[in-house]
């Protein structure tokens, strides 16, 4: 799949994955905006990361950064590191098991969709679900990740508590795309109008960018940036 002049490659072997390969989630454009701005030298951290579909191709971009892709579903994550070494060298890209959040404490993770390539999971209180870590992005960079200086966040409606978690890394961070759900945030306790609230309390200018083009319903990209 080419975006711009950057050529990544998929392995698909799921309806979800042929998807999410061919439209990209709908958001061709927004990522071909995220690769023009990189240097080549970013650490990059892709938040809700799925098979790769952002990592992939940001991974490809750098001449001597790093993307750092968070997905906690194991069997996107698999798979996500299979797309990730067929794609970039391993100076590249690191991943990560964890769920970032605003606490380090366990949560159940749950999923609309099971197949490789479903992106739709979100933290649980049922006792049925994946049990999973949950960190604050800090206590991530304190146990030895490079802190971000770009982030792709796109995690279900759990936009805030990521951003919360940052704490004062975000004073490093200076560009940030993120995903929001008008229905999903509700799961957590909040309103897309409270997150752009605190991007903007942040010294955040925001820029709607629209909705995805293959018409996922409640759900809309913002670029934020100071």
């Amino acid at each position: 799949m080419t975006v711009g002049e950057t050529t990544a490659r998929f392995t698909v072997s799921t309806r979800s994955e042929r998807r999410r390969a061919k439209r990209l989630g709908g958001e061709r454009r927004v990522i071909e905006m995220f690769l023009d701005e990189l240097s080549g030298s970013e650490v990059v951290w892709d938040v809700g990361a799925c098979v790769g579909t952002y990592a992939c191709l940001i991974a490809r971009r750098l001449s001597s950064g790093c993307v750092v892709a968070f997905e906690p579903d194991p069997t996107n994550r698999s798979r996500l590191s299979e797309n990730l070494s067929a794609n970039a060298p391993t100076e590249r890209w690191r991943t990560s098991a964890v769920a970032l959040s605003d606490t380090d404490d366990e949560s159940v993770l749950q999923s609309e969709f099971v197949e490789a390539g479903g992106g739709h999971h979100y933290l649980s209180d049922h006792r049925d679900g994946l049990p999973i870590e949950v960190r604050r992005g800090d206590s991530v960079v304190a146990s030895g990740y490079p802190a971000p200086d770009m982030l792709k966040i796109d995690v279900q409606g759990a936009e805030l508590q990521v951003l919360r978690g940052l704490g004062g890394l975000l004073d490093g961070v200076d560009t940030i795309y993120v995903e929001l759900h008008t229905e999903k945030s509700k799961r957590y306790g909040t309103t897309t109008d409270e997150i752009e609230a605190f991007l903007r309390e942040e010294g955040y200018s925001l820029t709607h960018l629209g909705d995805p083009t293959n018409g996922r319903p409640g759900a809309y990209l913002v670029r934020a940036h100071r």
